[in-house]
């Protein structure tokens, strides 16, 4: 389970370094009000994708990693439902751009949506045969089709933005992505058992359907923050300055969605064995390891947002800082909560996440209501860092009475007041510019001294650090 969730992490980083080339890339060409364009767009088709796809994936992952002989026939069952429900979207998406574009006050926004519609029936095929691939334990390959996307992404992206097709150029690249990683993944996943029963439709759907819901009401709690902003602050450089700070908080959260991903398929394994101990080590050291790796990058960019800010898409990205301060610290609750919430899904019980997500989003809504009209961003980011402080502690009630444990309360508290200190020092003596990097260095060097003379890291650990360094550098043959 580590080499294969060292496998994802790396393929989300290089995902990630494309998504953040792509943002800075927009951000200082084009500057605030474009860049919030480009934003609200991405938000908007980034519910309907993870809506339409999330769901599929992990339903396929889980049947494929216990029915392994059936694998083909979940494919193409999982393939069907998509290609219908994908269509269906992209009619939607298309012939709705322009009633969207005018209740979010932008009517530009109305051929770029047209475009992004094209990408979503291909993500959803796409998401088939990536859960296929980890179902089969092929973390490898499946990080092989994602690379794929990832680099021609930035690739096309910044080549349409040089051409002058600006924000619809740029949306039209993520097209063209995904086409190709779609290629990618269905010639990657084509070699397995030969032989393979058949599976029934209706199950696999019915396991996705609670999926589905939770993985779109996730995927709202994460973008409805910037739907608000656009809708009730007319400013369009509001809407770029938060969409800066969306995307520096997104990297925790997708290289860490990673643990969810090799979770699932692992929990499902033991809770289908009935081996609940086996499945209480799992979510210890999952947990564990998240809070250790995200709790100092919260901390370090919650303390350093304004240089940070300034370092990466320069000083007009200033009223960005106090947004992004409190969204790191939400998107790291939110990781937390979806490890958790692939927990509760392995072991059998999709629909106890569904439920929970779909609590937090009318939270979410009424929590950004009452708060950006009299804080501004500052008040959409807290809206929804409470709203996903409410979804980890429901989901971590429910994880703590099924499997008898999550992780020492006495070594959450260690790691956090060591993490403490990557906030305090760039509070009170600031670096700017480079300097950044080798402060952010030190400090993380002497927050992991801390953990070991706390104990916090001990043998264990260090000897898990070892061999993935090992991974990381041995040659495949």
């Amino acid at each position: 389970m580590g080499k294969n969730t060292l496998d994802m992490i790396l393929a989300q980083i290089l995902f990630i370094a494309s998504g953040y080339g792509i943002h800075i890339g927009i951000g200082r060409m084009l500057g605030p009000k474009p860049y919030g364009e480009f934003g609200v767009i991405m938000s908007l088709v980034t519910v309907l994708e993870i809506f339409l796809a999330a769901g599929m994936s992990d339903s396929v992952t889980k049947f494929t990693a216990e029915f392994p002989g059936q694998w083909r026939s979940i494919k193409r069952q999982g393939l069907k439902v998509e290609a219908i429900a994908g269509g269906l979207v992209f009619l939607s998406v298309f012939f709705m751009a322009k009633p969207l574009a005018a209740a979010l006050h932008n009517m530009d926004l109305v051929l770029p949506l047209r475009i992004s519609a094209f990408f979503i029936p291909l993500m959803a095929l796409y998401s088939v045969y990536m859960g296929s691939l980890g179902g089969q334990g092929q973390f490898g390959k499946r990080a092989a089709a994602m690379s794929v996307q990832s680099l021609t992404k930035v690739g096309a992206v910044f080549a349409f933005i040089l051409l002058g097709f600006g924000i619809p150029g740029a949306v039209g690249a993520y097209v063209l992505s995904y086409g190709l990683a779609l290629l990618a993944a269905s010639c990657l996943s084509r070699k397995g058992p030969t032989k393979s029963a058949e599976f029934s439709t209706a199950r696999l759907v019915s396991f996705a359907v609670p999926i589905i819901i939770y993985s779109g009401a996730v995927a709202l709690l994460m973008n409805l923050d910037m739907l608000f902003v656009k809708s009730l602050i007319h400013d369009g450089a509001s809407a770029g300055f938060y969409t800066a700070a969306v995307a520096l908080t997104r990297a925790p959260y997708q290289i860490f969605y990673a643990f969810a991903i090799t979770m699932l398929p692992a929990i499902s394994r033991t809770a289908s064995g009935q081996n609940l101990v086996r499945g209480s080590e799992y979510v210890c050291r999952a947990v564990k390891a998240i809070l250790v790796l995200l709790a100092p990058v919260a901390f370090f960019v919650a303390g350093s947002a304004k240089e940070i800010l300034r370092f990466i898409y320069s000083s007009r990205y200033l009223p960005a800082a106090p947004p992004l301060g409190i969204l790191i610290l939400g998107i790291t609750l939110l990781s937390l909560f979806s490890l958790l919430a692939a927990v509760i899904t392995g072991s059998g019980r999709p629909k106890i996440p569904m439920a929970i997500a779909c609590s937090l989003v009318p939270l979410d809504a009424v929590l950004n209501l009452c708060l950006i009209p009299r804080f501004g961003l500052a008040g959409a980011a807290a809206g929804t860092t409470i709203a996903c402080l409410a979804g980890l502690i429901a989901a971590a009630l429910y994880v703590q009475k099924k499997f008898k444990g999550l992780m020492s309360f006495g070594i959450a508290v260690k790691i956090l007041l060591s993490a403490l200190l990557l906030y305090l020092v760039p509070r009170f003596w600031p670096m700017a510019g480079w300097r950044l990097v080798p402060c952010a260095l030190v400090l993380f060097i002497l927050y992991a001294l801390l953990l070991i003379a706390l104990k916090v890291v001990g043998r264990e650990e260090l000897g898990m650090a070892r061999n993935a360094l090992q991974i990381l550098t041995k040659k495949n043959p």
